[in-house]
Formats: structure tokens, C-alpha cells, sequence
């Protein structure tokens, strides 16, 4: 079945959705919370070593609870010698404040400014909460001083969620696609879906909802609506991971259809799409 024979199920009216806008200023954002970027355009890295590893510590922190604290924590890249390390900032007797809430918007609000002035270079995201600093995001060439890559596992997001039957929240998961015709640069795609993680994140991965919309830059969409019933919005998060990492191993980044299944069950519809 292709794309165009669920362009209807897939245009559902506002109301129904928890829509996501691409800007850190909407949704969920509060006001307190700042993110002060510093680049260094002398030392470019390919866009995927950064996105790639995206993806990973988006999919780690999306897995956990919002108000799960952080300490220092690194993700290498598959690709070459870069990563992204974060680094929290100390209080007194409180070891450390940095949230997944404030990595999930801070991370965000990164990507999207590399991608809007296309330099993707090594930079440093300062996260400050009511003007203190809460910790820090560096996407870097090379490790910071007295810091070594963990683990150096090579294997990523996409290869490891390529449509496979997983465990999610109490139910089963599993999900088909279906490839369309219309090509999307590979890396809206990514921020899409990094957005759209941390969307559903933010949703309660196990809150009830009609359907989950998140909105990236030129009017790329995920999109994930239930099929006659709610459903569990971190499946909204598993679909979108899942959808990417079948584009990564097969190298094809187009529109597509998926279907999820829960307990065998068809249970919901939804895809990535860029134009309305």
C-alpha cells in the first residue's frame, strides 16, 4: 500500500494532536529556562557525526523520566572521531540539577540553530535555569581534556530499531512501513525525529492520547494517530526512532506510511511527510 492511499487518516484536525512547533520559545518551553550557544566555525563537523549521535542520547534521555538527573555522560559518533559530552553543574549540597527536560529542549534548541545557519560545527550549548547554570552540552571534534569516548560502541539508533518486534510500556510493539515517492533531505528528518522523541517524552510516555503531531523546519512532520482508539505516546516515540533507523540501514530517506501494532493489533497510523 503507498503513501498516497493514507494521505487522508493522516490529516486529522488540530484539536485531535499534541502539536509540537519548531521553535524552542513554543510548546512546553518555560520561560526560565535559556540556552546561551557558543561556536567555533574554525572547526567544522560533518553534519551526520553530530546528528547521529543525536539520536542516541535522544533516545536514552527520552526514555526516562523528565525530572531524571543528570551527571556527566558522553555519546561518540559512529562516524569519525566527534561526539556530543554533557556536563552538569554543581549546587552546594545538591550534586547536580541538570534534568532530561533541560537536555530534551536545550539539545533541540542546538540542532536547530546549526541547521538554520548551516554550520555544523563544533559548539557548546551553556543551560541555564532562572539565570543559573544547570550544565552544559558540547558537540566537539575530539573529547574535552581528561574525558575518553565511553564504551566506543560504533552501532546506532538505526541499526538497532529496524522494525523488529520490542517491549514498550505494558503492551507489544511492532511496526511495518511503506516507502513513498517524495524525497526529504536526510537531515530534517533527524531533527524531526529527534523532535518528535523528546514530544512524546514530554507527552508522558505512557499518557493516553488521540495522536501525537510534531512540526519540524520546511514543514516536515511526524505524525502518529491512533487507529479508532488512544494510544500510548511513547509509541509515538518508537515508531518515529524505528521509521528513521530503517531509512539509515536501507539509505533511503523519502516520505513514508507506518502502522504499529500493540498485542498484535492494529492500533495506530501516522508517518513522516514534509508539505501540507
Amino acid at each position: 500500500m503507498g503513501l498516497c492511499s493514507l494521505a487522508t487518516p493522516l490529516v486529522v484536525p488540530s484539536d485531535r494532536l499534541q502539536i509540537s512547533q519548531p521553535t524552542l520559545s513554543a510548546g512546553n518551553v518555560p520561560a526560565a529556562f535559556k540556552v546561551e550557544l557558543s561556536s567555533d566555525h574554525s572547526v567544522l563537523i560533518r553534519a551526520e557525526e553530530i546528528l547521529r549521535p543525536a539520536l542516541k542520547m535522544m533516545y536514552r534521555v527520552t526514555g526516562l523520566p523528565l525530572s531524571q538527573v543528570w551527571y556527566d555522560d558522553n555519546w561518540p559518533s559512529p562516524l569519525g572521531p566527534s561526539g556530543i559530552y554533557i556536563e552538569h553543574s554543581t549546587f552546594g549540597k545538591e550534586p547536580s540539577r541538570l534534568r532530561s527536560d533541560f537536555l530534551i529542549w536545550g539539545m533541540n534548541h542546538m540542532l536547530l540553530s546549526m541547521q538554520l545557519t548551516t554550520r555544523y560545527c563544533q559548539t557548546t550549548a551553556v543551560l541555564k535555569w532562572d539565570g543559573v547554570t544547570v550544565g552544559t552540552i558540547y558537540v566537539t571534534r575530539n573529547p574535552p581534556r581528561g574525558v575518553a569516548w565511553t564504551g566506543r560502541n560504533t552501532s546506532e539508533v538505526g541499526e538497532d530499531h529496524t522494525g523488529e518486534s520490542k517491549p514498550l510500556s505494558n503492551g507489544r510493539f511492532e511496526m511495518s512501513l511503506s516507502y513513498g515517492e517524495k524525497p526529504i533531505d536526510r537531515h530534517l528528518l533527524y531533527l524531526t525525529c529527534i523532535k518528535a522523541m523528546g514530544d512524546a517524552a514530554e507527552a508522558g510516555l505512557t499518557r493516553l492520547v488521540p495522536g501525537l503531531y510534531t512540526l519540524g523546519l520546511q514543514r516536515t512532520a511526524w505524525k502518529l494517530l491512533g487507529d479508532h482508539r488512544e494510544i500510548e505516546a511513547g509509541y509515538s516515540r518508537e515508531a518515529a526512532v524505528t521509521a528513521l533507523g530503517r531509512m539509515i540501514h536501507d539509505d533511503k530517506f523519502f516520505e513514508v506510511v507506518v502502522w504499529v501494532k500493540v498485542h498484535g493489533v492494529q492500533s495506530a497510523v501516522g508517518g513522516y511527510t514534509q508539505g501540507f
